[in-house]
């Protein structure tokens, strides 16, 4: 795909600021076509998804009669990476080497952070109790949650614990840049209501707060994800440490940003979309499917997942090229 600039943002203002087509940058709507392809599957599989990208490539899992288990796609070949330590396994992130990351859930519903690297499994140090990984940057870096607490794995060593607010617990995904910076939305629940406020940490470990939103991905200092309240209307947007968010347009949420700067989330109905400059790109649907959702980016990939028009099977894991 072709080389944009990164998404600008805009500070000392009052409300969200729109992206308007006067900002778009790099190459116009229609420079390329975005095609879908089924990924494939693992033998003796029969369902799966796309769920993380970075570099050339994409990961996720698939599905049988057992436990699901991880996967790893480069340039459209699958490898099975096994359930992690034999149990049902979900994938949160890849890095552009190849790591992947994500929680294995024991029977009992006891969940465990991991991290595969070197061909093999490994528990995240210090993971004992409930703990969940959500995002690796290129250095090996995991950010994760383990007992409510929000902590960041480095490559190799004892795991580094994040100030929270008080009476706050981290909510949802965290993410983690390249240098570091990790991004996380933190709340409480009161009067029946879940509060909540965005906040980044710097790799020294001071905490900033972020003006708005439900974070999901993070690429060179800029969060996207959404603005607006959990229970209510929600728009897909991008912001920096205190700054008002910029909204994507026509889009409910912004799931991933990839190194070129592309955006992908979904409209207001569900509808996967990605925004390449200024304005949103419908991802087609694969032949002889439903329509389906958009769960990631690599450097050249959209990944995520279609149901068969059929029914016969669940989830298909789907990537999108750009042509």
């Amino acid at each position: 795909m072709a080389s944009v600039a990164s998404l600008a943002v805009v500070a000392g203002v009052s409300a969200p600021a729109v992206v308007a087509p006067a900002a778009a940058v790099g190459p116009a709507r229609g420079a390329c076509e975005w095609t879908p392809d089924v990924l494939p599957l693992p033998d003796g599989a029969f369902h799966g998804r796309v769920t993380a990208g970075a570099g050339e490539w994409l990961a996720g899992v698939a599905g049988a009669d057992g436990p699901n288990q991880a996967v790893r796609w480069h340039d459209g070949e699958v490898e099975p990476l096994g359930p992690a330590f034999g149990v049902d396994t979900a994938v949160a992130a890849v890095n552009r080497e190849g790591v992947v990351v994500g929680t294995a859930t024991s029977p009992d519903g006891t969940q465990h952070a991991f991290r595969h690297r070197g061909g093999r499994y490994e528990r995240l140090p210090g993971s004992g109790g409930s703990s969940t990984a959500l995002d690796v940057n290129a250095r090996g870096e995991v950010v994760g949650q383990v007992d409510g607490r929000l902590v960041v794995w480095p490559a190799a060593g004892p795991p580094r614990f994040l100030d929270l607010p008080a009476a706050e617990a981290p909510y949802g995904r965290a993410a983690i840049d390249d240098d570091g910076m990790v991004a996380a939305r933190t709340g409480r629940v009161a009067a029946g209501a879940l509060r909540w406020r965005g906040h980044a940490w710097t790799p020294a470990g001071t905490r900033v707060s972020l003006i708005a939103g439900d974070v999901q991905d993070l690429w060179r200092g800029q969060v996207v994800g959404a603005t607006g309240e959990p229970d209510g209307v929600t728009r897909a947007a991008g912001w920096r440490a205190d700054r008002v968010p910029r909204l994507f347009l026509g889009g409910t949420t912004a799931v991933a940003v990839n190194d070129e700067g592309v955006v992908a989330g979904a409209g207001e109905n569900g509808e996967p979309l990605l925004w390449d400059g200024a304005l949103p790109t419908p991802l087609p649907t694969p032949p002889g499917h439903t329509r389906g959702t958009v769960a990631a980016l690599n450097t050249e990939e959209a990944g995520g997942s279609a149901y068969p028009a059929d029914g016969d099977v669940g989830a298909m894991p789907v990537r999108w090229r750009c042509r």
